[in-house]
């Protein structure tokens, strides 16, 4: 397995910042498209660019550790419950990224940019 020591590179689209975010580009931004819990305030996320398609665009399995910052629509620092289905997030990545498909890292942090929606495809 390789791993990288910094995250895929990949144009962010932000509705706004807050000083909760790292001031680096993040190094992911998609749809969640899953959500995974490991206890209430931790779990994974899969996080994609395209979800439409199986073969194209950047797609992230994401560690989100209970340390990890979760920036909410408001710009306040929520928690992994806040992460849903549907959803448009930003993540940063904190230490290796192995560079499988889609890509496995660590969130540093993840800024949540739109609400949910009902169906993801």
């Amino acid at each position: 397995m390789t791993v990288l020591a910094v995250g895929v590179a990949v144009s962010a689209c932000s509705t706004g910042t807050s000083a909760l975010e790292p001031s680096r580009v993040a190094d992911m931004a998609g749809r969640v498209t899953s959500v995974t819990a490991s206890g209430a305030y931790a779990g994974t996320i899969r996080v994609e660019e395209n979800p439409a398609s199986s073969t194209t665009g950047a797609k992230a399995l994401v560690t989100v550790p209970a340390s990890a910052t979760i920036v909410l629509i408001t710009r306040a620092e929520g928690d992994f419950r806040a992460l849903t289905v549907g959803q448009w997030v930003r993540v940063w990545f904190t230490g290796a990224v192995a560079t499988s498909y889609p890509v496995q890292g660590s969130a540093q942090a993840i800024a949540i940019d739109s609400a949910s929606i009902s169906v993801v495809k």
